[in-house]
């Protein structure tokens, strides 16, 4: 064990004692503490992250560690569970039965893994997202908690946007595409694309106050402004449409000369950004390479192929291990199974390992790990929090959760449409980030329910 590797458990251990002894000696600061738990989610690099253990593998987890959310969510979880919030807890919140199937589906999958102790990482973190989950939705009871939440995204975004730009501008380290504090650009646009959408519907609805209404227009700009210098193609086309559709669900549900204005505005700042980018974003288009979107196919049929040969998927977190040690190896590499004299001699090359890495569609990688039942159940889990999301937006009577739901339904949309290209929703920022805005939106169901008892 390694001196990180002490530090990470030290750290662990010592800190979220002090978070639950914060949370019961200064009981002022628990909402600061919920937007600092929320906000921390979009920075979790070193020194903020802190590796227990690391194996370099190319596939989605790589070790365990300790991140300043994970302090703060279980020193609340425990805090919870000592009666700290001294009202009722929800022990069982909604579709935690399916993620607790995903889990145990993860867990099976071991049994038949070349590399189970891989798996171990994914199912670490698949826990933590439901603590975290559980902690949310206990913790959000009143409207001034969602305010803390939603502050929380703001600043991430706003902190992000700021990022970029000093990256671009200022220090010019960045050339070419932006990624802020995150390991890949195509993760920030995807953790932008889940919270904007959210922002600009309480925007229209005149959900914050005079001085929150700035902030918030900030935000925007700043998310816009990530997802653009990342140059990710579906994520710009994906952002334009969710902002599109929440500005005219929005005007359709409630028209008001206000959103007709800050439309109008927003249009023309919009237009304006739009064509001192447009060459750039249009270059991107036009020489994206065509090899990218071939290996992603090689991808995907890795995964098919790997879900028809195992009944309960190759392993959690095994998909990569595979692609590199096994004859699923040659699915992304047909082309040269035909052309190639020293087929070994190939493989063991630099450009015979340069199409390697992880099936860039969550669904198949899901059924690649854990079969197709666990894709399904999968797929089941989403759709379920998809629902509740419309239902709750249909009852919704107070504009201000109307418009969250509105917001998170097109955000959560942009999730599952990303997924079929990306395998972001199991990178931890994003991974975090889902189980934030699906608690939020499970204890606003909440409040809902004991504010209209239907």
């Amino acid at each position: 064990m390694t001196f990180a590797s002490i530090m990470g458990i030290a750290t662990f251990f010592i800190g979220v004692p002090v978070v639950t002894g914060t949370l019961y000696a200064m009981p002022r600061l628990r909402r600061p503490m919920l937007t600092l738990m929320v906000f921390a989610t979009c920075h979790i690099k070193k020194p903020f992250y802190m590796e227990v253990f690391f194996e370099a593998y190319r596939g989605v987890d790589r070790g365990f560690g300790v991140t300043i959310p994970d302090l703060l969510f279980f020193g609340f979880f425990f805090w919870l569970l000592m009666g700290g919030s001294r009202q009722k807890l929800i022990l069982w919140p909604c579709n935690t039965t399916l993620w607790l199937v995903v889990i145990f589906l993860s867990v099976l999958s071991l049994a038949s893994s070349s590399v189970a102790y891989y798996g171990l990482f994914t199912v670490h973190k698949y826990i933590r997202g439901l603590v975290f989950f559980w902690v949310m939705v206990n913790v959000i009871r009143e409207k001034d908690d969602v305010r803390a939440v939603i502050t929380g995204v703001m600043a991430a975004v706003i902190f992000q946007g700021g990022i970029v730009f000093w990256d671009k501008y200022v220090t010019k380290a960045v050339v070419n595409r932006s990624v802020g504090s995150f390991p890949h650009p195509n993760t920030l646009a995807m953790y932008t694309d889940l919270i904007i959408p959210t922002i600009l519907a309480l925007i229209l609805a005149d959900g914050f106050t005079k001085k929150g209404n700035k902030w918030a227009i900030a935000a925007v700009f700043a998310g816009m402004l990530c997802v653009v210098f990342t140059k990710s193609r579906a994520a710009l086309v994906i952002m334009i449409g969710a902002l599109g559709l929440v500005t005219a669900i929005s005007i359709l549900v409630k028209p008001t000369a206000r959103k007709m204005v800050i439309v109008f505005i927003g249009f023309v700042l919009v237009d304006m950004i739009g064509v001192a980018v447009a060459p750039r974003i249009i270059k991107r288009f036009q020489t994206a390479p065509k090899a990218s979107e071939e290996t992603r196919e090689y991808f995907n049929s890795a995964a098919i192929a790997m879900a028809n040969d195992h009944a309960f998927g190759t392993g959690i977190n095994s998909y990569s291990w595979m692609l590199g040690n096994s004859e699923y190896y040659w699915y992304v590499y047909p082309d040269k199974v035909e052309t190639v004299d020293d087929l070994d001699a190939f493989r063991e090359s630099k450009q015979g390992m340069s199409r390697l890495g992880t099936a860039h569609h969550i669904y198949l990688l899901f059924a690649a790990e854990i079969g197709w039942l666990g894709m399904w159940t999968f797929i089941l889990f989403l759709v379920r929090f998809y629902l509740k999301n419309f239902i709750l937006l249909v009852k919704a009577h107070d504009e201000y959760y109307q418009a969250i739901l509105l917001g998170l339904f097109i955000g959560f949309s942009t999730l599952h449409l990303q997924g079929l290209l990306e395998w972001i929703f199991r990178q931890t920022q994003v991974f975090y980030l889902f189980f934030i805005l699906s608690g939020l939106m499970v204890a606003i169901g909440n409040i809902m329910k004991r504010e209209y008892r239907f």
